[in-house]
């Protein structure tokens, strides 16, 4: 038996084969490309946990600062500027965070796992301004000139830092319902 193979079968199977190693191609720099983004994603991660850190130990010293005695000035003050270089590493880690995030949804993955990113970029800067803005508390310890002063201010900052936070949280969620939907995009 004598097997000839068409020419135009031939050029049908030889284009086959190119498009099987080219989807093949492809799905292996997709999946490579998702590692590289897992890996940026737990290093965000890791900052976001290195900069709760600050965050804790920022908001012990505020709340030192606020029940230090009038008597015991000189102490809060030093318990503000204290608190103030916390919430400024913890700014700092969020910012990385979000940056981390930022260069993982540039990668070749799926469009989920990239909309998940992009919301954790925004829910971490957002975390950032809320750091940046918690300092003014303390920096108003430092500015006023009398208990009033420091009172009205520091109350009007708390109602920008709620303000913030909620927006954060509210990204948080959006985070956690679009990971919740797709687990089998998320291991």
């Amino acid at each position: 038996m004598n097997m000839k193979m068409n020419p135009s079968h031939s050029s049908m199977f030889i284009a086959l084969l190119l498009l099987v190693v080219a989807v093949l191609a492809c799905s292996g720099s997709i999946g490579n490309e998702t590692v590289k983004a897992n890996k940026l994603v737990e290093e965000g991660n890791a900052a976001v946990q290195e900069g709760k850190k600050y965050v804790e130990d920022a908001e012990d010293k505020k709340d030192k600062m606020l029940h230090t005695k009038v008597s015991e000035l000189a102490e809060a003050r030093t318990l503000a500027k204290e608190a103030i270089a916390g919430y400024d590493k913890a700014e700092e880690k969020c910012k990385e965070a979000a940056k981390k995030y930022d260069e993982a949804s540039k990668l070749k993955i799926s469009d989920k796992f990239k909309e998940y990113l992009a919301l954790k970029v925004k829910e971490y800067n957002k975390r950032a301004e809320v750091m940046a803005t918690a300092k003014a508390t303390p920096q108003a310890l430092l500015d006023s000139e009398s208990q009033k002063s420091f009172i009205a201010r520091a109350k009007a900052n708390n109602e920008k830092i709620d303000a913030l936070a909620k927006e954060a949280e509210d990204l948080a969620g959006q985070s956690d319902k679009l990971q919740k939907d797709n687990p089998d995009i998320f291991k």
